[in-house]
């Protein structure tokens, strides 16, 4: 296997590493800032998350589409792992976020993966300073947007599986990510 399928594993479980860390803290906003720990890793290390490297789709042709694919499949695995590792420690109320992002509509998944897309897309920047990296974080839980791993790690511990509300916010991130980035790059 190469270093591009453990790269997006090791993506997938620090994003789920944040998503736990959000739902163990009993105040929602220190949650939010603390789930950024996660993304952090992913930048300082180079990690191949989805949502952070689906901006470069359009305009620097630096992967091709099958990678794309291996991103969101190695986060998904490494988002499996995670869930699996900490089913036993979680709070009674955390399978209430999962049923929540199972039974949203398409359409409200889609805006509001949208909003995170776009928030990623500045958070993933290379240009981006950290602490910048951490407000995007905490803004898009607080905002209530939707993020296709996190996402993830909240159904699968739910109970749940992937569906027709995650494909939603799957095709909003992605949206949102290459228009956000599109846009920056004409700034």
């Amino acid at each position: 296997m190469s270093n591009k399928y453990y790269k997006s594993i090791a993506a997938g479980l620090l994003i789920g590493l944040g998503a736990w860390i959000y739902l163990m803290c009993p105040d929602r906003t220190i949650g939010a800032l603390l789930f950024s720990c996660g993304l952090l890793g992913v930048r300082i290390y180079n990690l191949n998350l989805y949502t952070g490297k689906i901006q470069y789709a359009i305009k620097k042709n630096e992967y091709k589409w099958y990678d794309y694919f291996i991103f969101l499949m190695g986060n998904l695995i490494g988002i499996v792992f995670m869930a699996l590792f900490t089913e036993f420690t979680l709070p009674e109320n955390a399978a209430a976020l999962g049923e929540i992002k199972t039974q949203m509509p398409f359409l409200t998944s889609l805006i509001r993966g949208v909003g995170c897309g776009a928030l990623m897309s500045l958070a993933t920047n290379k240009k981006t300073p950290f602490w910048v990296t951490s407000l995007c974080v905490a803004t898009f839980i607080l905002a209530g947007f939707n993020h296709c791993i996190a996402d993830a790690y909240y159904i699968l511990i739910s109970g749940n599986t992937l569906g027709i509300s995650w494909l939603g916010t799957l095709i909003g991130n992605t949206i949102g990510g290459i228009i956000f980035s599109e846009i920056l790059s004409e700034a």
